[in-house]
């Protein structure tokens, strides 16, 4: 940013002394001692010869009040009576400028003395549709060498016609030992301008590099193309690309033109925002995108002269909507908007005086043609200043971000610091809860434990005595009372199954306890299966039946027997229990 507001002064200078230059090279020739009067003839025929030129009258021709003539986008051949006096013997030479004139045809007298027929003037053959003469010419004008005398007046007669370009050029007669330095200040002064143009247009392109965003691609396509449309109005694509003449160089010119129109459209969407903050003139500028579509079909089918007035129009209309919306929204980022609208209203003035001075709206001198130029390139220098100002305050708004996400960052770990530190304290806290609750489980599984051995212990004594009081009830009764020894075995059978439950009550309540640990042993697994169907049947009190294989029946285990048993028995005790048949058929505990 601070680059560009310390040479943006630096540029203004250059420009200024540029066109001080370009003025004094138009003035010396008015300074010098060769006077030139100049005078216009139209022909919309196209069709007279320059027998008949030569044959009228001075008063037919029109006097001209500048050295330039101007008359816009025609078809009309223009003819120029040009009357030179020297107030001294010298060589000079006379200018036509622009060179992009499709047709001129320029008739000197030969200078012995003066002419009296049109057979005693010499035919130079020059512009744009012509080749380009070996010696003579220059990248920048059309130019013949004249020998002047003193107080002699020396006629020269000039046919300009156009097929697709404007009719206008400025005659210029100065003597022959200028030449070469309006040459080379010319030179300098396009060079600088293309010079300019092409260090902004690598600036842009590097914008472009570090930020990709399609308006500053879109700028630097449209500087391009305006140093490419410059390189065509200028001569320098007629000398190095079409130097046998035709119509290339109107196509080349024309296109390049309307491809600039399209870039500076679509440049000006991306640059002015109008997609987010103007979705109307977005539209609009679209729609002019698609005018100079139409405007490269012209130039390649040759119709560039008829379709150009409208284009002049378009680009007056487009120009003026890109500047007041950027008027409009001067403030709203800053000092790159207020660039921005700068940039534009600078463009809006020179596309308002190249195209009044083309149309001849108003009647305009043709230098006045370079202020475009001088706009473009103050467009381009103040719009790369404020993609500059935009990178730079990205930067800023970056670093600043970063700094804020050091500090956020810095502040999110004191944070998680501080909650793993209480989520700590707190784990600590739930462990010890759960281990206290633990503890408080073993020790009252333990009691329970504890509550069903001293349970077994003390019914296992009545239960023995019961049992054996039982026995000897039933050795004392004779064998024929059956229905007391039923009695007694439902004794014997209940007795049993009340020590089954004690038995496994208690081998559960040792499973379960915290001090359990299993006695590993080398057992029969058909003898586990079948202990466990035996103690089934006495504490379910249901037809348990064995299925185990030929296979099983040799297999030997290492485990533990008693709770491996218990195990089974839980299993049987479930089949019991949840049986659909519920005791009409058998529960089949299998062995494979």
């Amino acid at each position: 940013m601070h680059i560009f507001y310390r040479y943006v002064p630096l540029l203004m200078a250059l420009v200024v002394t540029s066109l001080a230059l370009c003025v004094q090279t138009s003035r010396s020739a008015a300074a010098s001692d060769i006077s030139v009067d100049i005078r216009t003839l139209t022909d919309p025929s196209r069709a007279v010869t320059f027998e008949q030129v030569f044959a009228l009258n001075t008063a037919q021709f029109l006097p001209s009040a500048r050295r330039d003539v101007n008359f816009g986008y025609t078809r009309n051949v223009v003819w120029l009576r040009v009357a030179l006096t020297s107030a001294s013997d010298r060589r000079a030479i006379l200018s036509l400028t622009p060179n992009f004139v499709d047709l001129i045809d320029i008739y000197v007298d030969r200078g012995e003395q003066r002419a009296q027929v049109a057979s005693e003037f010499t035919h130079v053959k020059t512009g744009d549709h012509r080749p380009v003469p070996a010696a003579g010419m220059s990248a920048l004008d059309d130019a013949v060498e004249l020998d002047l005398k003193a107080h002699e007046t020396r006629l020269i007669y000039i046919r300009l016609a156009s097929v697709s370009n404007v009719l206008a050029t400025e005659v210029q007669v100065y003597p022959r030992v200028e030449r070469a330095w309006r040459n080379t200040v010319a030179m300098l002064i396009v060079g600088s301008w293309f010079g300019g143009m092409g260090i902004l247009c690598i600036v842009q392109a590097v914008f472009f590099y570090y930020d990709r965003k399609p308006g500053n691609l879109l700028l630097a396509i449209s500087t391009l193309m305006v140093a490419v449309v410059y390189t065509g109005t200028l001569g320098a694509s007629r000398m190095l690309l079409f130097p046998l003449g035709g119509v290339g160089n109107d196509v080349f010119l024309s296109v390049s033109i309307w491809l600039c129109f399209i870039a500076s459209a679509f440049t000006a969407i991306y640059i002015l925002e109008l997609k987010e903050n103007s979705p109307w003139l977005h539209r609009v500028f679209l729609a002019f995108a698609a005018i100079g579509l139409i405007g490269i079909g012209c130039g390649v089918l040759g119709l560039h002269l008829i379709f150009a007035p409208f284009g002049n129009v378009a680009s007056i209309v487009l120009a003026t909507l890109a500047a007041a919306q950027a008027l409009r929204t001067a403030n709203a980022s800053g000092a790159a908007t207020r660039l921005r609208a700068a940039a534009y209203t600078v463009l809006w003035a020179g596309v308002v005086a190249v195209m009044v001075q083309r149309t001849v709206l108003i009647d305009l001198p043709i230098w006045t043609v370079h202020i475009y130029g001088v706009a473009c390139l103050l467009q381009a220098l103040l719009l790369t200043g404020a993609l500059s100002v935009r990178l730079r305050a990205a930067e800023n708004l970056n670093l600043a971000m970063q700094k804020q996400a050091l500090v956020d960052a810095q502040e999110a770990e004191v944070q998680a610091r501080m909650l793993v530190e209480e989520r700590t304290r707190e784990l600590v806290a739930a462990r010890q809860t759960a281990e206290d609750a633990l503890q408080a489980e073993l020790a009252s599984q333990q009691q329970q434990v504890r509550f069903m051995e001293v349970i077994s212990h003390q019914y296992r004594t009545p239960l023995a005595a019961i049992r054996t009081n039982v026995d000897n009830v039933g050795l004392s009764l004779p064998p024929s009372d059956e229905a007391n020894h039923t009695r007694l075995e439902r004794m014997r059978k209940g007795i049993l199954r009340l020590v089954e439950v004690l038995e496994v009550n208690l081998s559960r309540a040792r499973l379960q306890g915290a001090s359990f640990r299993p006695v590993f042993a080398h057992a029969s697994a058909a003898d586990v299966v079948e202990a466990a169907a035996v103690r089934g049947r006495d504490l379910l009190q249901s037809r348990i039946v064995t299925d185990i294989s030929d296979d099983a029946a040799v297999v030997r285990i290492q485990a533990d027997p008693d709770m491996l048993g218990v195990a089974i028995v839980n299993l049987l005790e479930n089949a019991v229990k949840y049986s659909r048949s519920r005791g009409r058929e058998p529960v089949v505990l299998s062995c494979r």
